[in-house]
């Protein structure tokens, strides 16, 4: 991955994660607003019911006498009472009260068991039989307008129970007052989000701005290094060459020139791949070749360490990968060189090709020394060492690593890695199948 695709990356997530945080806060702001708006509002209601019930309650005591029966000469205080089954008529009025009743108010008595009995003004069978006998609901009428219903105890002398006093009101205009609110919610959270995604997107690349700057000039400067000392490097072997050192010295200095070439080189590379400037070859690479290639060439490290080397390629599996062969040939040449080094005498390194779908997977298991947990998400990073020491005396750069993750990264794949110290280490290299034939 180069250094644009990993800043913009970055980007992209840091302006996801404004819209996202910004979404979801406009969309709790929303909930609360609609939850404390519909409680206020029903609150209101019941409170307006519960006065229009006292009016009618107030009215019916000196009428009733005996629970769940009206009395016949009803109709002389209540004209406009209308009784279940029966054709209801309604009256006008010029009462402020009853007016209300034509204006989205309802009126109506059930008994003690919810069942309708009759209503004011209305017919008692324009909702359904409160059975349940619920406080306060929401229900629509038979033409499909929505009412918010309040349920009042009635009662007459000795403080008994006569049945019930259902008043209710009209709250379809609220109802489609809070469906604008959902419709707005719908469309102008998605708008905000991609608003903010959009600012979040401009404002992360000021931020980073600066960022991206400094480390082209660290990478830029890297490879510089690396590649000036090319020179000096090659003047220093050509005067080792030389008669006029002693060979003990010659071969002292030789081995330190030649550590140095190799992490100039090492560095050159790992500075190229990480900013994308490292021109590659890029062709179809038959894994299973590649792999035993890698495995022949270090096979004698392999029994010089005394280190048994196994190479395990099912015969069913033809594996074809995208990418540059020659990277690749180094990052698994890395990695079974690591696994031979910090094996002990004895110890086993086993390579295995294995595929799932569209992805092969090339795992390079040892029986070594093992990864302190706590050193594991470090290892990758350049001149990490997990043992300084041991490092040492292997005569490793602490570069191997991160130009292994590099090379996988840039071939779209993926390297991870399992340990447990004084028991082995796995790595897996994931990368993209272009092809994978079956005998």
């Amino acid at each position: 991955m180069n250094n644009n695709s990993l800043f913009n990356n970055s980007r992209f997530k840091l302006a996801i994660t404004y819209a996202g945080v910004m979404g979801a806060t406009l969309l709790i702001c929303g909930y609360i607003a609609h939850f404390v708006m519909l409680k206020a509002f029903t609150r209101t209601i019941d409170r307006e019911l519960e006065v229009l019930g006292k009016v009618f309650e107030d009215k019916l005591k000196t009428q009733l006498k005996t629970p769940g029966i009206l009395p016949p000469n009803i109709r002389k205080s209540f004209p406009e009472i209308c009784f279940k089954k029966q054709s209801c008529v309604k009256i006008k009025s010029e009462s402020a009260v009853m007016s209300l009743l034509s204006q989205g108010h309802y009126v109506r008595l059930l008994n003690s068991q919810g069942e309708a009995i009759a209503a004011i003004n209305h017919r008692p069978d324009e909702f359904t039989d409160n059975i349940t006998l619920h406080h306060s609901y929401d229900i629509r009428n038979r033409h499909g307008e929505l009412y918010h219903l309040h349920l009042m105890p009635l009662k007459i002398n000795n403080n008994q129970l006569w049945g019930y006093l259902q008043v209710g009101r009209s709250i379809q205009r609220l109802n489609d007052y809070m469906n604008s609110l959902h419709l707005l919610l719908l469309l102008g959270i998605p708008t905000a989000m991609i608003i903010i995604g959009g600012g979040g997107w401009w404002l992360a690349g000021l931020a980073m701005f600066p960022i991206k700057k400094s480390y082209q000039k660290l990478e830029q400067f890297t490879a510089d290094a690396a590649h000036e000392l090319r020179t000096p490097i090659s003047s220093l072997q050509t005067i080792i060459e030389s008669n006029y050192i002693p060979p003990e010295t010659q071969a002292a200095l030789g081995r330190q020139i030649k550590r140095l070439v190799t992490l100039t080189q090492d560095l050159l590379l790992l500075s190229r791949l990480k900013s994308g400037l490292q021109e590659v070859k890029i062709q179809q690479i038959y894994l299973n070749d590649l792999v035993a290639d890698v495995e022949e060439e270090l096979l004698p490290l392999a029994m010089i360490s005394q280190v048994f080397l196994s190479l395990n390629i099912p015969e069913s599996y033809h594996l074809y990968i995208q990418g540059n062969e020659d990277q690749i040939y180094r990052m698994l040449l890395n990695l079974v060189n690591n696994a031979i080094k910090y094996t002990p005498v004895g110890g086993e390194v086993k390579i295995n090709i294995s595929a799932n779908n569209h992805l092969g997977f090339i795992t390079i298991e040892d029986t070594g020394f093992g990864i302190p947990a706590a050193d594991i998400p470090h290892i990758f990073d350049r001149f990490y060492r997990v043992n300084l020491d041991r490092s040492r005396n292997t005569g490793g750069s602490g570069l191997g690593l991160a130009i292994a993750l590099a090379i996988v990264q840039a071939h779209k794949g993926k390297l991870e890695v399992q340990s447990q110290v004084d028991k082995g280490s796995k790595f897996t290299v994931i990368l993209p199948l272009v092809s994978k034939v079956n005998n």
